[in-house]
Parts: C-alpha cells; sequence; structure tokens
C-alpha cells in the first residue's frame, strides 16, 4: 500500500488518489492528466505561457498542483482570472479538490476558505483566486506560484502581472487562448518565439485534445485538400480529425484559427486585412548567403530600446533578396549601435537609410561619426504610404525575396491600413503590436538617392 509521503510528493500519483473534477459529460471523476498536462508538467520551466486550444484542461492541471503544494509545503499561491465566471468556476474545482481530498479519514485542515482567501493552517499556506479587474489585484504578497488564466483578455496586463510578480520570484503560468495581435500576452508570445525572453511558450494547437474527432462511418472516405494533406502529414492526423476539422471550421469560419489554433503566429488574429495580402510565397529567401562584392547592397533601420525592436535589415538588390536581420532590443544605445556597425561592415559597409524621427536622429549622427554611410529618413503619413507602396509591388510585382523569420512573417501579416477620425489613414501594426521589422524592410527596399529622402 503506498504510503501518504510516496503520494504527495509525486504529482500525477496524487492527482489520480486524490483530486476529483467534472468532466466534459459532467460525470465526477479522478483526476488523470491528459496528454497535454503530462507533456506540459513535463517541460515546465518557472517561467511559462501556455498559448492553447480551448478546453484543453490546463487549468485544471495548474489549481491541481497548486492546490497539493498547499496542503503538503508552505505555499502562498494566487490564481487570477479574466471574468468572474471563470474566477467562481475556479473556486469551485478547488473546494471540489478539497472535497475528496482524504488518505483514509485524514483530510487536510483548512482555517478560512471566504470569497477569495482560503488558508491552511497545517503549512501556514495560503490561496488566493480573485478576477483581474484592476491593477492593484495581486499587490501587497509575496507568492510562491502564480496561475494567470486567459490572460489575453485582462485589462491592463502588464501592470497586473507585474504587481503579482513583485515580492519576490513565483512559479509563475500564464495561459490563455488567443484573442487577437494585441495585449500583453500577444507580446510576451511574439518575444518568446524570437527567443529573446525570459519566458518559455508552450503551443498546444487542437489536436492535443484526442477528442476533436468525428468517426467516418462504414465505408466513408474524404478526399483531402492540399491544405489538409499537408496538415495531416505534419502532425500525423488521421481522417476522422480532419473531418472534425472541417465541420469546426464550417461552424466558426474565420475564427477557427483564433479558438481552435494550428500555429503560434497566425492564431493572433488581426482585427482587419493585411495591408500586403497574402506575401507567403515570398519567403524563400536563403538563411545565410555570403557577400558579393559584385552585388549592390541597401540596409534599413528602425531604431527601438524597450518594449519595440531596433531592427536592421539588409537587401542585395542586386538578386532582389533579403540577405539578412538584425532584430534586438533592451540594450544600452551605444551597443546596439556597435551591433549596426558590424552588421554594415559585414556587408561591404551597406549604405544604410535610417528612421530619423525622435530618437533615430541622435543615433544616426553617432553612427555617421563612427564612419557608417547612413542618411535619416523623416517619417510622416506621406512618406511612409510611399515606402509600403513600393514595399507592396517589390513583393507582388516585382519579384522580392525575403528571409522566413517568425517575427517578419508575422509583423507582415498584423500590418494594417486604418482610417482614423479624422479621415486620415494610418499605416500600422494592428493593435499595439510590432512592426519595427516592416519600417526596416520597407527603408531597406529603397533604391538609392537617399539624400533627397525626408
Amino acid at each position: 500500500m503506498l504510503t501518504p509521503a510516496q503520494v504527495t510528493s509525486d504529482p500525477a500519483l496524487f492527482a489520480r488518489h486524490f483530486l476529483k473534477i467534472r468532466d466534459k459529460q459532467k460525470e465526477l471523476v479522478r483526476l488523470r492528466w491528459n496528454r497535454a498536462q503530462q507533456h506540459f508538467h513535463a517541460n515546465r520551466t518557472g517561467r511559462d505561457l501556455v498559448l492553447k486550444a480551448r478546453q484543453l484542461g490546463f487549468s485544471t492541471y495548474i489549481q491541481g498542483e497548486m492546490y497539493r503544494r498547499t496542503v503538503t509545503a508552505t505555499r502562498t499561491t494566487i490564481t487570477l482570472a479574466h471574468d468572474t465566471d471563470t474566477t467562481q468556476k475556479l473556486r469551485r474545482m478547488a473546494d471540489r479538490f478539497h472535497e475528496y481530498c482524504k488518505f483514509g479519514d485524514i483530510q487536510p485542515a483548512r482555517k478560512y476558505a471566504n470569497a477569495s482567501l482560503t488558508t491552511y493552517p497545517e503549512f501556514d499556506s495560503t490561496a488566493t483566486i480573485a478576477t483581474a479587474g484592476n491593477v492593484n489585484t495581486g499587490r501587497g504578497d509575496t507568492y510562491t506560484d502564480f496561475h494567470g488564466s486567459e490572460v489575453a483578455f485582462w485589462p491592463d496586463a502588464e501592470r497586473i502581472v507585474a504587481g503579482a510578480m513583485q515580492g519576490g520570484s513565483p512559479d509563475v503560468i500564464l495561459e490563455s487562448t488567443p484573442n487577437g495581435a494585441q495585449g500583453h500576452f500577444y507580446n510576451l508570445c511574439t518575444e518568446a518565439l524570437t527567443g529573446d525572453s525570459v519566458w518559455t511558450l508552450h503551443f498546444y494547437p487542437w489536436w492535443w485534445d484526442d477528442a476533436y474527432r468525428i468517426e467516418l462511418e462504414d465505408g466513408q472516405t474524404i478526399r483531402y485538400s492540399k491544405e489538409e494533406r499537408k496538415l495531416a502529414d505534419a502532425h500525423d492526423l488521421d481522417a476522422a480529425q480532419i473531418l472534425w476539422r472541417r465541420e469546426k471550421k464550417r461552424e466558426l469560419k474565420d475564427l477557427f484559427p483564433q479558438e481552435y489554433p494550428e500555429d503560434p503566429l497566425t492564431c493572433f488574429l488581426t482585427s482587419g486585412k493585411s495591408y500586403f495580402g497574402d506575401v507567403s510565397h515570398v519567403y524563400t529567401a536563403a538563411k545565410a548567403p555570403r557577400y558579393n562584392a559584385e552585388h549592390r547592397y541597401r540596409a534599413g533601420l528602425d531604431f527601438a530600446q524597450t518594449t519595440d525592436y531596433t531592427v536592421l535589415i539588409v537587401i542585395d538588390h542586386t538578386e532582389n533578396r533579403m540577405v539578412d536581420m538584425l532584430r534586438i532590443n533592451r540594450q544600452s544605445w551605444g551597443a546596439m549601435r556597435r551591433e549596426i556597425q558590424r552588421v554594415s561592415k559585414k556587408w561591404g559597409n551597406v549604405p544604410v537609410l535610417a528612421e530619423g524621427n525622435s530618437i533615430g536622429s541622435v543615433n544616426v549622427e553617432e553612427l555617421a561619426r563612427a564612419n557608417v554611410p547612413i542618411t535619416a529618413f523623416t517619417t510622416t503619413n506621406a512618406s511612409k504610404a510611399d515606402i509600403m507602396a513600393d514595399l507592396k509591388d517589390a513583393l507582388i510585382e516585382g519579384g522580392l525575396k525575403l528571409q522566413d523569420s517568425p517575427a517578419l512573417r508575422h509583423e507582415m501579416n498584423n500590418f494594417v491600413s486604418k482610417q482614423l477620425p479624422s479621415g486620415v489613414w494610418r499605416l500600422a501594426a494592428d493593435g499595439d503590436g510590432h512592426d519595427d521589422t516592416v519600417i526596416a524592410l520597407a527603408l531597406a527596399n529603397q533604391p538609392g538617392g537617399w539624400l533627397s529622402i525626408g
């Protein structure tokens, strides 16, 4: 017979023996981790982002683990949900865990159990479950574990997350379905995709749920489209899963990629159509070409330091293809200028056209003093429209080829044209997303004669 120590020290075993949940059929069953839950548990790092399809069971897994920790060790946990209904649902889940958590007749002691706070006196543990409704939620304590549920739907998520983490270094899991190409969760995910982040992104598309399938009738067959065949081959999907996908896409239409994502970029739907349209065919340029002294190169540069990125893109105008991209942030201006100098020299002291507004003007002057051949470009609505029109023509009609970068691909998809209340049309990233790579690419695409620009 297993001892209490053996069970409580093994998270999966603890869940099976002590925790009960309501399954999708509303039956009361023991919590046995599904495939996605097992995978995440084996790969979590302590700073984890979970981007997921609907109803894969991550809130259940996280709440079960947080309950186990509070009743077996001294912990101060906090869970923040995006709305009151979800907060109450998570609270009921925690209460159910406690109700059935018994080793024989022994049950962990609870002292307080009100609408948001529960205490476990044996280990002096506390568990808070609340709604992320204002920027002060979660402030004022030092937490060991932090679960953010549906973070993409939080108001002012950046400040709420920072407030809950300010007292120390908790074990943090922020999980959500996508909610458009905007917001703090979106920014964290896109940064993690590029590898420039302390967060680890875990992406779980819809096929992690084995229930998402429609079984074929006896003798029934289906003919795959090219898209379906590519998806099935890439992820080992069978006909029943493809049939489910067809029916769900028919039901949700354009919202399908957001509710049941298939890759971590296109699931962040934009609210408007991309300015460039479908240019998926252009990402065929070689990743690491060599410099050719007989070729003509041009570079575009967009400056930023903290939340946005400094981006330098180099185009080989002789072969009409992108050859390099530098994308950096959170460094000193001096360090970033040295990186720009390095890339410029790598491509034969390539001439650089740089966005010269605001912080750009000072950096342009400093780079010129360092003998980088650089020219400032003044960005206005009119000048931006001109270079973007040139870039669009180069991609659609001119045969320009780009290197396949997740950041560049996503920013191109997320770059939209919107009419402001004043009647002026604005070209920029949808929501509060990034467009640094698009700006740098458009500047690099300019052929020359830069002294007359800006």
